[in-house]
């Protein structure tokens, strides 16, 4: 009993019609066989209760509809972050099980809302799922890894995911969508269970700069002191920022905070780190927001990026988890990378070299969905955790058993 998925893209600028666009080819594409899911990532220029409403009309009732606001889409060869674009993926087939959870104002005891959606998500499946994909704003102040420390209470699969995105530019508003619903200050969550497996490839692209310091006040998502220095005159100190640079969001998509992290994985000792960026500064204490806490006593290094090493580290990301997929072919490719290293970061040419080069090396012949995220969610030392900068990459594979 197989597992399938079919993707889709349009950039039809009348919503209705790419709605039902999308609709009809994943129907046509999955035939006879039963469509479980359809995740829809769609630009904000969209109109989404249009193009949720025109999805839905062509689909059974049982199918989930849900998904996100993206700031860009990849689906198969097709990548943009320009215009009006939507990207579609339908996951079905007999042996494919399914159910979906929602909560709303996540910034609200975000590790109790992750709590939340983990008990419906079971319950509804009944039993462990293979893997869980989650979407949240993250305008809306929630603290990731208090949202994850919840989900990760009750369910023990792979999670993965990301916040959902806008237009590059100053932070203004995102979506998600469940069913025909679009909110803000929510968070979705897909949990798939079947015959598969999924391997997860993972890179960051940065570099430290040598210079460690420690956090010494922290307040929930803000770090306000780092070395007994306000947050904004440290960072200004080291990355030579004027005031007006940082106040323009492009300055963010070059630096990044570090923070190293320590742990056993199958009796190994491990070191690997997660990246922090600044979604700006607190005009009155000085402090730099973050989407999850950086606790008092944290030791943090400032990370640079280049290009080169965003490129490397993607290419480096493709080669081991080629390795890892030893020959087998995914059904599905699910992508998550960074809106800031995108077209604001490697400019439009070089993202789509980054993404063709990927695909070939990997999956050249999966059906593959992608998003340009503000967030992300993928393992560090093999457990589900917040990263920004960086690019969580999914591959869903027949099980071999």
């Amino acid at each position: 009993m197989p597992i399938l998925a079919s993707s889709f893209c349009s950039l039809e600028s009348d919503s209705a019609e790419a709605g039902k666009l999308a609709a009809v080819s994943l129907k046509h594409a999955f035939a006879s066989d039963p469509l479980r899911v359809v995740l829809v990532y769609s630009t904000m220029n969209h109109d989404h209760p249009m193009l949720l409403e025109a999805i839905r009309a062509e689909l059974p009732e049982d199918v989930i509809v849900l998904g996100t606001s993206v700031q860009g889409v990849v689906s198969n060869d097709e990548l943009s972050e320009e215009g009006m674009v939507l990207g579609a993926m339908g996951f079905g087939g007999e042996a494919l099980r399914a159910t979906a959870a929602v909560e709303r104002d996540v910034q609200v005891n975000s590790r109790e809302k992750g709590l939340s959606l983990a008990r419906k998500l079971l319950t509804d499946l009944g039993k462990q799922p293979k893997i869980v994909l989650t979407f949240y704003d993250p305008l809306s102040g929630v603290d990731v890894e208090a949202m994850l420390a919840g989900l990760r209470e009750e369910l023990h699969c792979p999670i993965v995911g990301a916040g959902s995105g806008q237009p590059w530019g100053p932070p203004i508003e995102t979506a998600q969508f469940w069913n025909t619903e679009v909110m803000n200050h929510g968070v979705v969550a897909l949990a798939l269970s079947g015959p598969f497996v999924a391997e997860i490839g993972m890179c960051h692209g940065t570099v430290p700069s040598g210079i460690q310091s420690v956090v010494t006040k922290a307040e929930g998502n803000q770090i306000i002191e780092i070395d007994g220095q306000r947050a904004v005159d440290f960072w200004r100190s080291i990355t030579g920022a004027s005031a007006a640079d940082i106040a323009n969001q492009s300055h963010f998509a070059i630096w990044a905070v570090g923070v190293e992290r320590t742990g056993s994985i199958d009796g190994v000792t491990k070191t690997e780190k997660v990246i922090r960026g600044a979604f700006g500064f607190n005009n009155d204490n000085g402090a730099l927001i973050l989407q999850a806490s950086i606790p008092a006593g944290t030791k943090i290094t400032l990370q640079h990026r280049t290009v080169e090493e965003v490129l490397s580290g993607t290419e480096n990301m493709a080669r081991h988890l080629k390795q890892r997929l030893a020959g087998r072919q995914p059904w599905a490719m699910l992508g998550f990378e960074c809106a800031a290293r995108t077209y604001p970061f490697l400019g439009p040419e070089k993202t789509r070299e980054e993404h063709k080069g990927l695909r070939q090396t990997v999956a050249p012949h999966a059906q593959w969905l992608g998003m340009m995220a503000w967030g992300e969610i993928g393992p560090c030392l093999g457990q589900p955790s917040f990263h920004n900068y960086t690019y969580p990459l999914v591959a869903l594979l027949p099980d071999a058993a």
